[in-house]
């Protein structure tokens, strides 16, 4: 993974004023649809992961088959940690099938600090927009991000879901499975954001994010995160785009 630091934004903003980018699209895929799972039940598989094995810069998130655990595809490497017992395992993700999977191809990140105003999950969405678009990409499309460093607190679940239960809510996913959590842990996330909520992220957010550790021991749908100051932001650069 190739990336090129940037400077804040604030001393960005003069450039962008005397020198336009023109907007670009990040190609984004995804495989079945929140919407189908929480207002159809349909929890099927529908993409074999293995299909997309072999792309040494694909990045990944989502839920498994049936919604037996949560997936992240990293550089390249697909993770599948699930509940096993009374605690979690983590196998490679490629052998699995999704009933929920969105995927990009990335080999350039344009990265920065968060600023000191930015500290918590729901101060993020909006600064994400706004340096998304100060760089050049086009946020009426979806886009992957990256987010590294060593928050305060994160807050993250499994999926453990109930093949029998047939009704989907927000907070019953968020119950099913293991809740847990780390903090000052050095963290790794992988998020994606969409202009239209619904189709990888809930009815309530433009954002969907998976968070693991650099030692990969598991990879988790984070639920929040607190003191996120200073982690870096990374997002696709146009030259590192697969074509």
């Amino acid at each position: 993974m190739k990336v090129k630091h940037l400077l804040p934004l604030f001393l960005l903003l003069p450039l962008a004023c005397r020198q336009e980018k023109p907007a670009y699209i990040v190609p984004v895929k995804s495989a079945g649809t929140l919407k189908q799972i929480m207002q159809d039940g349909d929890i099927s598989a529908k993409i074999d992961l293995d299909t997309l094995a072999g792309r040494p810069q694909l990045y990944g998130i989502g839920a498994a088959e049936d919604l037996q655990g949560e997936i992240m595809i990293w550089q390249g490497k697909a993770f599948l940690t699930t509940v096993a017992g009374s605690g979690l395992a983590t196998y490679d993700g490629f052998r699995k099938r999704a009933s929920l999977l969105v995927y990009s191809e990335v080999s350039v990140w344009d990265s920065l600090p968060l600023p000191p105003e930015i500290n918590q999950l729901d101060q993020l969405e909006a600064f994400l927009v706004q340096t998304a678009e100060e760089l050049g990409l086009d946020a009426s499309h979806p886009f992957p991000f990256l987010l590294k460093g060593r928050p305060e607190m994160v807050s993250w679940h499994v999926i453990d879901w109930d093949v029998e239960d047939p009704v989907h809510t927000h907070s019953k996913h968020q119950q099913s499975g293991m809740r847990s959590g780390w903090k000052n842990t050095p963290t790794e996330v992988i998020g994606f954001y969409s202009p239209t909520p619904g189709v990888f992220t809930h009815h309530d957010s433009r954002i969907h994010l998976h968070a693991t550790t650099p030692d990969r021991r598991l990879v988790a749908h984070l639920d929040q995160v607190t003191g996120i100051s200073g982690m870096h932001l990374y997002l696709p650069a146009m030259e590192g785009l697969a074509q």
